[in-house]
């Protein structure tokens, strides 16, 4: 089974493990969102990233090898940090913004973090080709979103603007822990620090919010609402932040920055496709969007040259 991963991992092509990626972040991001009845956002998010760290560390055992994973410089500890602090409240402000907009207002603004790294790291006429399609088609998105509501949220358009400066920064971190030996340790360390620092702020709101529900809160007042809560929370973790984490380390080391970011402007046509297995149809003008960010990955790649031997990076390793 390990072997099988490995070779999926190494072996499919990096724009369909984007779009692999997409559909379970986004599912799994509309099932998140349903449950901001039971308990607040900010709450929520704590409970994600914690149950996506406890599985990295069940799954990784980082205390057998701390010798092997700790960085022996001060450089090395300051990636780690950028890595997990800006992945970890990239999520908090995520669902901070997507408790007043649309979610497919918010994953197309928040494009404007990849969208920067893929202009300041490109090397290829392609991709600044594919970038300018990306922009028409992410501009588009927003603008039928924005126009379909009855008003948009000034903290929420803040949080998803910091939202996306952080996936910035996260991309251009995890490319290079994504480089270096043993990256989904190394992630793992990252990402402790990161909810170290998140656990300051929401660790008693998160815990306070299962145990005290907030007025809005029906079923999570039942008896057997608290643990259900947890499990939703799990689930949400397992799909939106463990998995994923694995498919960025792999992705990220078998393509250039700039070409990852590129691939994320699919994120805004998933997430339209995905709500409409939740009553969210999309409109015309949506589906000129879609199209346009499927042209704009399509240019990117379509050199005969594969990503990873562009990137130089051998296979990775689970």
């Amino acid at each position: 089974m390990r072997n099988l991963a490995i070779r999926f991992f190494n072996d499919v092509p990096v724009v369909i493990l984007t779009v692999i990626e997409s559909i379970i972040i986004f599912a799994a991001t509309m099932v998140a969102k349903l449950a901001f009845t039971q308990i607040a956002p900010l709450p929520a998010a704590w409970w994600r990233v914690g149950f996506a760290l406890l599985l990295l560390w069940v799954w990784r055992k980082p205390w057998k090898k701390f010798t092997e994973i700790l960085p022996t410089h001060a450089r090395g500890w300051l990636w780690l940090a950028a890595l997990g602090i800006s992945s970890v409240f990239m999520n908090t402000t995520f669902y901070m913004a997507i408790g007043t907009l649309n979610v497919g207002v918010a994953v197309a603004i928040e494009f404007i973090g990849p969208l920067a790294v893929a202009v300041m790291t490109g090397r290829h006429w392609r991709e600044y080709v594919g970038i300018i399609i990306a922009v028409c088609g992410i501009v588009t998105l927003s603008w039928s979103s924005f126009a379909s509501q009855n008003r948009t949220s000034l903290s929420g358009l803040a949080a998803i603007l910091i939202s996306g400066v952080l996936w910035g920064t996260y991309i251009i971190s995890g490319r290079r822990i994504a480089l270096g030996g043993r990256p989904l340790d190394s992630m793992t360390i990252a990402l402790t620090i990161g909810f170290a620092a998140q656990s300051v702020f929401l660790m008693l709101p998160g815990i306070n919010g299962v145990i005290h529900p907030q007025p809005s809160a029906t079923w999570l007042r039942q008896p057997w609402g608290p643990p259900a809560l947890i499990a939703l929370m799990f689930c949400v973790a397992l799909c939106a932040s463990f998995l994923p984490y694995i498919f960025d380390l792999f992705i990220m080391r078998r393509t250039l920055p700039s070409k990852f970011s590129v691939m994320q402007s699919i994120s805004p046509a998933v997430a339209t496709v995905i709500g409409l297995f939740f009553g969210e149809v999309p409109t015309i003008v949506d589906t000129v969007g879609i199209g346009l960010i499927i042209v704009a990955v399509f240019i990117t790649f379509s050199s005969d040259e594969r990503a990873a031997g562009e990137a130089g990076a051998k296979g990775v390793q689970l």
